[in-house]
């Protein structure tokens, strides 16, 4: 005969045990502390300007007291050279002078039709506009494709050369001859290939005030575009001239 004891006492054991068993861990676990290390602080040096009167203040080593005037230094043309820049004990050099890109290998084929649609796309502008339209010159395509594979080569973008500041269309299209004070350019860079470049390009140019004055500008009579690719995106350019 079963003790009815002792059964109670494992039934009770039993179902203690299905309790445990059965238990249901929370949706969001608890959560854990990481430890970060400290962010990195780049501390950079930069060599002071030549004083020109005035204040000039250097946390670095404030003024005291007996500090005496600091001697009046006539500075040569190479302290006005970039200078490297000191970062985290590391030297930075400053941009390579590498000149610029001044005649581009021929496009693709359709890169040469996307280049004669956006002309297109100008033109209706300008016709819409009650502007006469403007010419293809094969020297500002020459100047335009020139511009955009210097972006490429360089790795920049913009109207200016990134190491001289010099505005290089303008200074191209006066070395090609174009001896007009209307001189002008505009630059796109987008993600989107040929042919779409050129519609996104003039739908954006169009809403931009000094874009479309260049593309609407009575006075231009001449018109040039490139486009190329630079791994990232594509850049379009379009460089105008007057008489």
């Amino acid at each position: 005969m079963y003790n009815p004891l002792v059964i109670r006492k494992i039934f009770l054991s039993v179902a203690a045990t299905l309790v445990v068993g059965c238990a249901v861990e929370p949706l969001t676990p608890t959560p854990v502390e990481v430890t970060q290390p400290p962010p990195l602080v780049a501390i950079v040096t930069f060599t002071p300007a030549p004083s020109t009167g005035g204040s000039q203040i250097r946390p670095d080593s404030p003024p005291t007291a007996t500090s005496a005037p600091a001697p009046t230094v006539i500075p040569s043309p190479t302290d006005f050279a970039p200078r490297p820049a000191v970062v985290n004990s590391l030297v930075v050099a400053p941009p390579t002078a590498i000149p610029p890109v001044l005649v581009a290998p021929p496009p693709s084929a359709d890169v040469a039709a996307a280049e004669q649609y956006t002309i297109d796309l100008i033109n209706a502008q300008r016709v819409a506009a009650g502007v006469a339209p403007l010419n293809r010159d094969e020297t500002l395509m020459g100047i335009a494709r020139a511009r955009v594979a210097d972006m490429v080569a360089r790795g920049y973008t913009g109207h200016t050369d990134p190491v001289t500041g010099e505005r290089l269309a303008r200074s191209m299209m006066r070395a090609a001859g174009y001896t007009s004070n209307y001189l002008g350019e505009n630059w796109y860079g987008t993600i989107n290939a040929p042919p779409a470049i050129a519609d996104i390009a003039m739908n954006w140019f169009m809403t931009d005030p000094p874009h479309a004055q260049n593309i609407l500008n009575p006075h231009y009579v001449f018109v040039g575009v490139g486009i190329a690719y630079n791994g990232r995106q594509w850049l379009l350019a379009q460089n105008f001239a007057g008489n």
